[in-house]
């Protein structure tokens, strides 16, 4: 008489495929990014010898760049989103990308990512950002959050805050010993 051996994956292998597929349920499909760069955002006092806020005034913007400026505030005030002005901005260890600007219940969205692209593991903590309008106003998380990168990982970057009508708005990025990093996101259409 011949045995046959059973066909298909053992017991086992079906119960972590399940629990496999409950963890990744279960993040929502969030596995692998790290939420601890996802904050709202609260008008603070502007820090003393602070970076100066460079001019946020459409005017400031070659001719091209302006129409783009212009094309950005109607997509925002209608609802829709869109690329900021300038999304890039690198560090010697960091490059953050701003992909876009996103309106949400009377805040607006900055959505964009972090990545590392220094030779060594980088801490980037929440505090690393500020947002600074164009009338000098600045915007900073609370708490400890961060998240550490190994070289060429990225870690998803969502800043949500309120910002006043019409004002500009700037990203800044502060991680010591690198010099800030600055973006323009949004100018001002006066």
């Amino acid at each position: 008489m011949v045995t046959e051996k059973p066909r298909g994956l053992p017991i086992w292998a079906w119960g972590a495929l399940v629990g496999l597929a409950l963890i990744i349920l279960s993040s929502r499909g969030h596995l692998f990014e790290n939420p601890n760069l996802r904050q709202h955002f609260a008008l603070q006092p502007t820090p003393a010898g602070g970076v100066p806020i460079p001019d946020l005034g459409i005017g400031s913007l070659p001719p091209d760049l302006q129409d783009a400026a212009r094309k950005l505030w109607h997509q925002i005030g209608t609802g829709g989103s869109g690329a900021p002005i300038e999304p890039v901005a690198i560090t010697p260890r960091v490059r953050v990308e701003v992909r876009e600007l996103r309106p949400s219940s009377g805040s607006l969205r900055v959505i964009g990512n972090v990545t590392n692209i220094g030779t060594a593991d980088v801490q980037v903590p929440i505090s690393a950002f500020e947002l600074r309008d164009s009338a000098g106003a600045s915007y900073i998380a609370g708490g400890g959050a961060s998240a550490t990168l190994r070289p060429g990982e990225s870690s998803p970057l969502e800043l949500t805050m309120t910002l006043p009508t019409g004002r500009g708005l700037m990203l800044i990025t502060r991680l010591p010993p690198d010099l800030p990093a600055q973006q323009k996101l949004l100018v001002a259409d006066s």
